[in-house]
């Protein structure tokens, strides 16, 4: 997901469905632990999945795999193109367990399951049904979103696909040092997001000085490291505000690595387009209709 979009957490649910218009995609390196689908409708830029980068297009679906970093930056908007349109879906790994793949019907699904453990990239032949199936993925809840789930799962397998590779040919993609770099820098940021953190103790940990660290950070994860910390930080408040509803916003605030209320707003505002509380409002309006 990218730091601008609306975050939802699938803590409570093993399938969301998320649908954007005409957005402006500013992304940097993250990673989950769910599969991903992303669906391009309209619009253009680059992806990276991985130490891979290719560019999307209208028409392209790629998958993610759990805990594999993944970024979305679409082209800059300009008055002859108006952002980009996509749909995710991302779902848990028990929802295609293996015990329901003992089931006959179940047979058409087995071969994209059996490749999903690596990034894959589709060659959809029919646009208009899988966006229709996808949003009626986003209308439905409980048994329904699971049965049509399988159902959207089922158009997607009769797709061309194949493993995202070295084929897409983009010299800038990150070497096996980067990546292990690129991974301690998350992990340090995850742990210590909630302190003060600071760029020069980043690039300590990976053995740069911090001119070279913040060329390196900007060219691996496409933003800088303040930048970075503070999509961070949104995000973890928007999953509070999801899904704690007896949280003031102060915790939220204080919880989330914020110094004081202003910045907080500042930041949630300038990633999300939203204030804190209308997104708390919106995260927790539950849609009835089917």
């Amino acid at each position: 997901m990218l730091p601008n979009w609306p975050k939802v957490e699938i803590d409570c649910q093993s399938i969301v469905v998320q649908e954007f218009d005409g957005k402006l995609f500013r992304d940097s390196l993250h990673e989950h632990e769910d599969f991903e689908f992303c669906f391009v409708s309209r619009g253009s830029g680059d992806w990276q999945i991985g130490g891979l980068k290719g560019r999307f297009r209208a028409g392209t679906l790629l998958l993610c795999p759990p805990r594999t970093l993944h970024a979305w930056n679409s082209d800059a908007v300009s008055q002859n193109s108006e952002g980009v349109s996509a749909i995710v879906l991302r779902f848990k790994r028990d929802v295609l367990g293996a015990s329901l793949f003992r089931i006959p019907e179940m047979s058409g699904l087995e071969r994209v399951r059996n490749a999903m453990a690596e990034p894959l990239q589709f060659s959809v032949s029919d646009r208009d049904r899988l966006r229709a199936r996808l949003r009626s993925v986003e209308r439905a809840q409980g048994v329904l979103r699971l049965a049509r789930f399988l159902v959207a799962l089922e158009l997607v397998a009769g797709f061309d696909f194949r493993q995202v590779s070295d084929r897409e040919g983009n010299r800038d993609s990150l070497n096996a040092r980067d990546l292990a770099r690129v991974q301690a820098v998350k992990r340090f940021v995850e742990g210590r997001f909630r302190t003060e953190i600071s760029r020069e103790e980043a690039a300590e940990m990976v053995g740069l000085d911090e001119a070279s660290f913040s060329r390196f950070f900007r060219r691996a994860m496409g933003t800088t490291f303040v930048d970075f910390v503070a999509s961070f930080r949104v995000r973890h408040a928007a999953a509070l505000l999801g899904n704690r509803r007896g949280i003031s916003l102060q915790e939220v605030a204080e919880q989330s690595g914020f110094g004081s209320m202003a910045s907080f707003h500042r930041q949630f505002r300038k990633r999300l387009g939203t204030t804190p509380d209308s997104y708390r409002k919106a995260a927790n309006s539950e849609v009835l209709a089917p």
